[in-house]
């Protein structure tokens, strides 16, 4: 269950999950910060501190002079800053390189196409924001509605558009090189709201909810499986390392651990997890699926990407955090991946 106050401009989490960003409806398309949650150990009731914020898109942004365009880019969505910023590949916690605010508002999930053009979901806003590489300002936007929350593009082109909380809880696909919808999965069915897309090499859809589930929907198709994924509070990124496997962002609602979760194909229970920091949201792959990047928001506390090896077991082996508050999102340029 959510409770909304009806106050312009904020949204009040009571139960079992925190918003990744809420939208409210104060007339200038923009909406105060998350609020801050803690869980009562004892009660189990989440309480918190509300900053009226209004993030506003805004309209300047920069890059490095020096950045070339054959650059691996590593980009993290950060809502506390309103903007994305852009860091170098495969250095060790590096300073940004450039920032990207304008028409951003409230930042949530990215996404990346093939020729390395950004898709921002601006979760504050109606809109989708679309941004060629090294560039700062949107090319392309797309409008599915209230809040949407994660964006996905396959690989021909076609894009997926997840929208929670508010609004149409569904997920939105649109024909490629077209911003005009052509097909709605209303996620009603689920009884969750969403939070993060992926799709395998089948262009199966896969979506993370609310409700501690993970649905499946065939291409083309409206009504998904439940794919009855044990093990999870909270599930939040989602995708597929080289072997085909699932991967999961688990948030465990403590405030303190959050795991990453690796389901084999066709098996509901977890093969491997691991520790992923307080509270990890996207996750994406790099440098053909041997690192993974996890951007981790800790709400409360100041957030960072963590960065993982598959040759070391998924060891920890990297961080950004310069620059970061409570970063959401993570996409890495075609060169990266």
């Amino acid at each position: 269950m959510v409770f909304r106050s009806r106050l312009p401009g904020f949204c009040v989490a009571l139960a079992t999950f925190v918003l990744p960003a809420c939208a409210g409806q104060n007339g200038l398309g923009g909406a105060s910060n998350p609020p801050q949650l803690r869980i009562d150990n004892v009660t189990g009731v989440a309480t918190q501190s509300i900053v009226t914020k209004l993030n506003l898109p805004r309209t300047d942004g920069w890059i490095s002079p020096d950045v070339g365009r054959n650059e691996r880019l590593v980009y993290v969505s950060d809502q506390d800053s309103n903007a994305v910023e852009i860091y170098k590949a495969g250095v060790s916690n590096p300073q940004p390189i450039g920032q990207i605010t304008n028409g951003i508002s409230t930042p949530d999930g990215l996404g990346m196409d093939k020729r390395g053009n950004l898709y921002v979901s601006n979760a504050a806003a109606t809109t989708v924001t679309v941004y060629h590489p090294l560039k700062t300002t949107p090319f392309e936007t797309y409008t599915p509605g209230q809040n949407p929350v994660n964006v996905i593009v396959g690989a021909d082109d076609r894009v997926y558009i997840a929208q929670g909380f508010e609004g149409c809880i569904c997920i939105t696909e649109y024909p490629p090189h077209s911003t005009t919808p052509d097909l709605t999965i209303q996620l009603s069915q689920t009884g969750g709201s969403p939070m993060d897309l992926a799709l395998d090499s089948s262009d199966n859809l896969y979506v993370t909810l609310t409700n501690a589930t993970v649905y499946e929907f065939q291409p083309g198709q409206t009504t998904g499986t439940n794919l009855g994924l044990a093990g999870l509070t909270n599930p939040r990124g989602i995708g597929f390392d080289e072997k085909g496997d699932l991967v999961v962002a688990n948030d465990t609602l403590n405030f303190v651990q959050g795991y990453i979760q690796i389901y084999p194909p066709g098996q509901t229970q977890y093969s491997k997890q691991f520790s992923a920091g307080p509270q990890p949201f996207e996750l994406t792959f790099g440098r053909r699926d041997k690192f993974m990047y996890v951007a981790d928001v800790s709400y409360g506390s100041t957030g960072y990407v963590a960065i993982f090896r598959a040759e070391r077991g998924w060891k920890q082996t990297g961080t950004i955090s310069q620059g970061l508050l409570q970063p959401l999102g993570v996409a890495l340029s075609p060169k990266s991946l």
